[in-house]
C-alpha cells in the first residue's frame, strides 16, 4: 500500500477557478472581485433568482447612493495604493430602489508585487439588525418581567408584615397573657378566658391569612381543580362584590401545562382586578375557548367605561403584566377598548408551555 506521503503527493489541485467558485459558493455572503479601476470583475451568486452577469464590468459605485461614493472610494484607495486591508459598513441600492446596509471587507490581491484586484466580501446586515431588534425587544420584556415580580414580592412581603405578622404578634400577646394567669394561679378568671378566646380567633384570622397568601403565590385548586375551577373561584369573587359574569368554558381542560395554567389564571385575575378598579362596569362575560389542535384562548370583556389606548403609562403593571405573560410564550395579548363602550383582552397560549 502507498505511504501517507505518497497519496498526498499524488493529490492533484484542482484549478484554481473551480476551488474559486466552490469557495464563493459555500458562503452566506457576496464576494465580489473589482480591478484597479473599481470595476465588479466576479461576484457569486448567493440569492434565489439573482443574475450576477449583469453587473460583471459595471462601476463598483454604481450600487451604492452618491453620499457613499467618496467615503468608500477613500477605502478602495487604501487598499489598491497601500496594500492594505479594510472593513466598512456601506448602504446600497437594490435594483428595486430598496436600500440595504451591509458590513464590507475588502482584502488586496497581490501579482509580481503590485496589488491587481480587492476581493471584497459584503455581509447583508438586515438579518442581524432585525436579530439584535428581536433580542433587545425579549430583554426588554423579561426587564419588565423581572421588575413586576419583584413588585408582587414586595407586595407580598408587605402583606405578610401588615397582615400574617401582625395576627401572629397579638396571638403571642394573648396566649403570654393567658400563660402568666395560669402561672399565678388565678385560675381561669373572666379575664383570662378572654385572653383565650382573643388568641384562638387571631390565630383563625392568621390561618385565613395564610391561606390567602398562599392562594395569591399559587392557587392550589390549579393543581387540584384545573384551569376551569380556579377561574371559576375568580368569578365567584367577582360576582360577590355585585357584578354579573357570564363564564363560558368546556367541560374540562386536557392536558394543560403547570406554566400555562398559571399564566391562564394571572391574565384572567389581572383582567377582572382592572374591571373591579377601573371599568365602572354591570356585565362581564369570561370565556375559556380550545382554539384546535393545542392551543387555548382566554377572553375577558366588560361594558365599563373603557379607556385610550394611547394613554395608559407605559408602567402600567396590570395591562404590562398580560402582555409579558403572553410574551413568554411567543404570543401576543389582543387588548381593545373604547370610551363609553367597555374594553376586551383576549389571549390565545399554546396548551404547552416552551420546551415541552
Amino acid at each position: 500500500m502507498p505511504s501517507g506521503d505518497a497519496t498526498i503527493e499524488a493529490w492533484q489541485m484542482p484549478d484554481i477557478r473551480h476551488l474559486w467558485d466552490s469557495l464563493s459558493g459555500s458562503i452566506d455572503c457576496y464576494v465580489t472581485v473589482i480591478d484597479a479601476e473599481c470595476r465588479v470583475r466576479s461576484i457569486n451568486q448567493i440569492a434565489a433568482g439573482f443574475d450576477p452577469t449583469g453587473l460583471i464590468g459595471r462601476s463598483a459605485f454604481d450600487f451604492m447612493p452618491d453620499f457613499e461614493v467618496e467615503r468608500v472610494r477613500r477605502y478602495y484607495a487604501e487598499v489598491f495604493q497601500e496594500g492594505r486591508s479594510v472593513a466598512f459598513d456601506l448602504i446600497t441600492i437594490a435594483e428595486d430602489g430598496t436600500r440595504i446596509p451591509y458590513s464590507v471587507r475588502a482584502a488586496p490581491v497581490f501579482d509580481g508585487g503590485r496589488v491587481v484586484a480587492a476581493v471584497l466580501t459584503s455581509h447583508d446586515q438586515r438579518t442581524l439588525l432585525a436579530t439584535e431588534a428581536s433580542l433587545y425587544a425579549e430583554r426588554q420584556v423579561l426587564q419588565k418581567l423581572l421588575e413586576t415580580q419583584e413588585r408582587e414580592r414586595r407586595v407580598v412581603s408587605y402583606e405578610i408584615h401588615d397582615g400574617l405578622a401582625q395576627y401572629l404578634a397579638s396571638a403571642s400577646m394573648h396566649l403570654e397573657a393567658f400563660g402568666h394567669a395560669l402561672d399565678s394561679g388565678n385560675g381561669m378568671t373572666p379575664a383570662v378566658r378572654q385572653d383565650l378566646a382573643e388568641a384562638r380567633r387571631v390565630v383563625r384570622m392568621a390561618i385565613d391569612e395564610a391561606r390567602r397568601l398562599i392562594n395569591g403565590l399559587r392557587p392550589p385548586m390549579l393543581d387540584e381543580l384545573g384551569i376551569v375551577a380556579a377561574v371559576e373561584s375568580l368569578v365567584d369573587e367577582v360576582r360577590a362584590g355585585g357584578l354579573v359574569v357570564d363564564y363560558q368554558h368546556p367541560g374540562s381542560v386536557t392536558e394543560l401545562g403547570p406554566d400555562v395554567a398559571t399564566a391562564l389564571f394571572r391574565i384572567v385575575q389581572e383582567s377582572l382586578s382592572n374591571i373591579r378598579k377601573h371599568a365602572g362596569a354591570t356585565h362581564v362575560c369570561v370565556a375559556i375557548e380550545p382554539q384546535g389542535a393545542g392551543e387555548l384562548a382566554v377572553e375577558v370583556s366588560d361594558d365599563g367605561v373603557g379607556f385610550a389606548l394611547d394613554r395608559v403609562p407605559a408602567r402600567s403593571f396590570g395591562l404590562e403584566g398580560i402582555r409579558q405573560r403572553a410574551r413568554l410564550f411567543g404570543r401576543e395579548a389582543l387588548i381593545e377598548s373604547v370610551a363609553g363602550k367597555g374594553t376586551k383582552v383576549r389571549v390565545v397560549l399554546p396548551t404547552r408551555g416552551p420546551g415541552r
